[in-house]
């Protein structure tokens, strides 16, 4: 079983990023967009866990960070990874909360962290240029302020269409 740590998004932000995501999908390059219902911001992709290890995975997630405490972070702005010519990931970053969202993920043993929500991978380079030049012109877009009381852990089921998310536990901050 595929599974990753995340924290899940309001139906509100996940709408204002999608509306976002269709003003850029007229920049015409190829990106596998990340659809509304799938928006997150992942902690920790574990990969694959064999059934019998599940329970022992979801143990240690709730040990390490169940009951540290609630916190709001702000959706704002967005860029691409790497900058530069050839980035492969268009995403939506954290302004506040961001040092909270990064103690969770050294608590899940992240070693490198940053806060941000990916909303689509690059294909092929086809209209990058006019791509990252609207991913600019939206640089300081604000997308909400999230109270993170909670977060998933999800299995990840890989499809012709895209993956499929399915939650496991809920593990309360």
């Amino acid at each position: 079983m595929r599974i990753f740590v995340a924290v899940e998004l309001p139906a509100d932000v996940r709408k204002k990023i999608g509306e976002l995501i269709d003003q850029l999908k007229s920049a015409g390059a190829t990106v596998k967009w990340v659809e509304e219902q799938n928006l997150h911001l992942t902690l920790k992709f574990i990969g694959e866990v064999a059934d019998k290890e599940i329970d022992r995975w979801l143990g240690s997630i709730e040990e390490k960070v169940g009951g540290t405490g609630a916190f709001e972070i702000k959706l704002e702005g967005m860029g691409t990874f790497p900058e530069g010519k050839q980035p492969r990931v268009v995403w939506v970053g954290v302004s506040q909360g961001q040092d909270k969202l990064e103690n969770l993920a050294r608590w899940l043993d992240e070693k490198e962290f940053v806060s941000h929500a990916t909303i689509g991978r690059i294909k092929t380079h086809k209209g990058v240029d006019k791509l990252v030049e609207r991913v600019r012109s939206f640089k300081s877009s604000e997308f909400g302020v999230v109270r993170i009381d909670k977060i998933l852990v999800m299995k990840s089921t890989l499809t012709p269409k895209g993956p499929v998310y399915e939650k496991i536990k809920d593990v309360i901050l």
